[in-house]
């Protein structure tokens, strides 16, 4: 639903509360929406093969979370991971080749994900950081396509990434909407507790 206000166009969230797209605020954005949202958007616009129902962005974003966990990134790293497509929660998840053909989404997504990392208290971390995540990004991708698409081609990435990664070595078990939230939203907490159990550490080392 969107109506204009005084804010320009908004959206309903699942708590009932408004989030205005073009004048998107930090106080407007709650990891329950969040969580509740991206475990209900499906991946790759719902092309899921026959027998997979659902293939969550919430999901997707767990599992780069813990890979990188896995291969020993540091929480705050894990915890960026985990948010890297919270902004979908409110723009959507829009497809590649929709991004290409409208250029113009892309300032409003990053207006959109400032608004959402402030708001989910994603720390700033250095470009090297930022690679990293996308990498497994694109890995993820690339295991996603391998595992839940019906394809004719090869496994491949973005159009314009230049590399084709090769899949994680990890089988993919859809747990579907309801699950993919309670996951989502654990992780979350879970990072946050631990970045603060760190931060005690460190400030009494």
């Amino acid at each position: 639903m969107s109506a204009a206000g005084n804010r320009g166009p908004w959206s309903n969230t699942a708590s009932g509360r408004r989030f205005y797209l073009m004048d998107p605020r930090s106080e407007d954005v709650h990891v329950e929406d969040v969580s509740s949202h991206l475990s209900r958007i499906c991946r790759f616009n719902g092309a899921l093969k026959d027998g997979i129902d659902h293939f969550s962005v919430a999901e997707h974003a767990f599992n780069i979370s813990r890979w990188m966990e896995e291969d020993g990134y540091t929480p705050e790293i894990c915890f960026a991971a985990l948010h890297h497509d919270s902004a979908e929660a409110y723009t959507g998840d829009i497809t590649a080749p929709v991004k290409q053909a409208v250029p113009s989404f892309r300032e409003l997504e990053k207006r959109v994900t400032r608004a959402v990392f402030m708001g989910l208290g994603v720390p700033h971390l250095n470009t090297w950081d930022w690679d990293a995540i996308k990498r497994y990004d694109l890995i993820a991708l690339a295991t996603e396509v391998e595992q839940l698409l019906d394809r004719t081609t090869p496994v491949f990435t973005e159009v314009d990434s230049g590399h084709a990664w090769a899949p994680r070595a990890k089988e993919l078990r859809p747990v579907g909407p309801l699950r993919a939230q309670v996951l989502f939203l654990s992780r979350h907490f879970e990072l946050i507790r631990t970045m603060e159990a760190d931060r005690v550490q460190k400030a009494f080392a």
